[in-house]
Parts: structure tokens; C-alpha cells; sequence
């Protein structure tokens, strides 16, 4: 029997799609457009302003696999979590590596070149996959961090874990992205003592379990919600600052490990849970948020080959004058597409299982 969905986890897990979507649809000319131009600076605010995406997903899987409500049973977890990510991530690495040779012409199939090329290829996560071997990581651990937040002095140590990770990985990695007096001795007098268990993803994932579980006092969830908006335009500004005294497009300033995604992401999650939890559904309009966001996964393997194909047929981000409609308009496309797609193929139930 499929368990109850939670449908404003639903709902952060579609607006968590789409943001990766926005972020892959606002990214197509970033690196090939001069950074003073109208196209550029909206490819950076696309780009910046759904960076809140990954830390999501994390948050959630760890506002769910870190539940209370949980128990974990060694098996179980290889069989029933860990080995259809592992297959979803052999599946689409191999689809991608005979894409490639495919649309580039490469050599022919069965040929020795052939088998290099897809050794490469495969030896190397595609663009959006290194998200699959992350969160295998994450699972393999899960019941050891299990057993830790959700001891008897939990809420304790989940703080604990959060706070070493904004020292020893936020921080750190933020002030690495501004040119300070001696910051290469900071940083490597802060990297000679480096706690690996918290420098790494986990702690988005422990992040998602602590606000999951205890939330913040009001006043503290208002602060998290201004400084979170005011963070992430500061980060998108300073993108485009940064990248005009350069000439080289960056996204240093909002990329996953620093302070700017970091407020913004929580506070998405937060809205998510406080808010957009309270509102009323109906049970038909519950059933299809549930279904699309247990559809979330397949947009996300898919979607890179949607992106591709709509644009070799001359549909991306600059296909109108007006990028700022384009790039939703776009963004929009792939997710229905990818969506129709994953929807027909999860009716086989081997694939929904193991692919998707």
C-alpha cells in the first residue's frame, strides 16, 4: 500500500522541479552571452532566483527519511531506497552516453571506439545526474544520522549539526567567493580541522528533519523569510557586480554552499511548511498534487533530454526578444513535456520502480 503523501511537501517538491528546470532553461546562454547585455542579466536573475532548488529536494529527503516516525531496517533501505536510485542512475547515465554519440555522430555502435567513448561518458555523472550518486551517499548513512537526531537528546544534536555546517562548510565556502585580506590563510587555517560528516549535503538534510520537526518561533520564521529574500538578491547582484568588473559571467555568489542559498532555501522551506501547509484542499485537487509530485523524480532524470531536443529545434531562452517571457515560457514547456512523458512511461511498473 503506497503511504499518504504530505501535500506541501508535494507542492516543494514540484516548485523544487521547476526551480531546477528554471535554473537549466535560464543557464542555456549564461556562459555565451556578453554579461552587460539585457539577455545575461535576466539569465542571472532566472538562474539565481530558483537556486533554492537543490537544497530543497535535500531538505525534504531529510525532513522524510530523518522522521521520527521512521524506522530503519538495513535490508529494506538497500532494496527498497538505495539500489532503484542506483539502477535510475546506471539507466540514465547509459541513456545519455548513446544520446551523445547519437547527436554528435559518433562512432558506430558495437565498435571499440564506441566502448571508449561510452566509458567516458558514463565514468562521469551528466550535467544534472551527480545529484543521484550525492543522495545514495546520504542514504547510506541515513540510519547512523537516524539514530543520532532522533536520540533522546536530538533537537540538541540536530543544532549542534546544522551550526558546525554553516562554520565549517557555509560560511567558509561564502567568504571564499569575496577577495578579503588573508583569506587564503583563513581558509586553510579553518580546512586543518574539516568534520567531514557535516561539511558535505547532510547538512541540508539534517536542516529539512529540524525544521520538519520543530520549526522556529514566529518571529524567528518572519527574520528567516526577509533575510532569505534579501540574501538572494543581494547574491544575483553581486553575480552580475562581480561579473562586470571581470567580463566573465559567475554564479559565484549563489551557488549551494553559500550563506546567500543557504537563507534562501530555508526560507522557502519554511513558507512551504507554515504556510502554504494551511490551506484547504480538496480531496480530487489533493490526489493530482500528489500524483504530479510523485512524478517530480522522472521530470528530473528526463528533462535534460527535453531541454536539448526543444533546443536543436531552435526553442530556447532567446527564441523571442523578450527573454524575461521566454524563459518561463520555456521552463513551461519542459515540464509538461518531460511530465506527459513520465507520466505514460510509470505505467509500466518495472520502470517505475527502478528508471524513474
Amino acid at each position: 500500500m503506497e503511504k499518504k503523501r504530505i501535500v506541501w511537501i508535494e507542492l516543494l517538491r514540484i516548485a523544487a522541479c521547476v526551480g531546477v528546470l528554471g535554473i537549466h532553461a535560464g543557464s542555456q546562454h549564461f556562459r555565451d552571452m556578453p554579461v552587460d547585455s539585457t539577455v545575461w542579466q535576466v539569465s542571472n536573475f532566472y538562474h539565481g532566483i530558483n537556486r533554492f532548488a537543490v537544497a530543497c529536494f535535500i531538505m525534504i529527503s531529510g525532513s522524510l527519511y530523518l522522521s521520527s516516525k521512521r524506522t530503519w531496517d538495513l535490508k529494506k533501505l538497500w532494496q527498497r531506497n538505495i539500489l532503484p536510485v542506483a539502477s535510475a542512475y546506471l539507466f540514465w547515465q547509459l541513456f545519455y552516453g548513446f544520446y551523445r554519440i547519437a547527436v554528435n555522430g559518433g562512432p558506430k555502435i558495437g565498435s571499440m571506439e564506441f566502448f571508449k567513448k561510452m566509458l567516458v561518458y558514463v565514468s562521469k555523472p551528466y550535467f544534472h545526474l551527480w545529484y543521484l550518486p550525492m543522495l545514495m551517499g546520504l542514504l547510506i548513512i541515513t540510519p547512523l544520522v537516524w539514530e543520532i537526531v532522533n536520540s533522546s537528546r536530538g533537537k540538541q544534536w540536530s543544532q549542534y549539526m546544522i551550526l558546525l555546517f554553516l562554520v565549517f562548510q557555509i560560511f567558509t565556502y561564502t567568504a571564499g567567493r569575496f577577495n578579503l585580506p588573508w583569506k587564503e590563510h583563513v581558509q586553510a587555517l579553518m580546512n586543518t580541522v574539516h568534520p567531514e560528516l557535516v561539511t558535505g549535503y547532510i547538512g541540508y538534510f539534517v536542516l529539512g528533519h529540524y525544521l520538519y520537526e520543530y520549526g522556529l518561533p514566529k518571529k524567528l520564521e518572519k527574520a528567516v523569510y526577509i533575510l532569505g529574500t534579501v540574501m538572494i538578491f543581494a547574491g544575483i547582484w553581486l553575480c552580475q557586480k562581480e561579473s562586470l568588473m571581470t567580463g566573465k559571467a559567475t554564479q559565484a555568489f549563489y551557488e549551494n554552499y553559500t550563506f546567500f542559498t543557504f537563507m534562501w532555501s530555508t526560507a522557502v522551506f519554511l513558507f512551504f511548511k507554515e504556510q502554504v501547509s494551511k490551506i484547504k484542499w480538496s480531496q480530487k485537487l489533493e490526489k493530482a498534487v500528489c500524483s504530479l509530485g510523485g512524478c517530480t523524480f522522472g521530470i528530473y532524470l528526463v528533462h535534460a533530454f527535453v531541454r536539448d531536443i526543444l533546443y536543436r529545434n531552435g526553442i530556447d531562452s532567446m527564441m523571442i526578444k523578450n527573454t524575461v517571457l521566454a524563459v518561463p515560457v520555456v521552463m513551461l514547456l519542459i515540464f509538461f513535456i518531460s511530465w506527459g512523458i513520465v507520466y505514460i512511461v510509470r505505467k509500466i511498473p518495472f520502470i517505475r520502480k527502478w528508471i524513474m
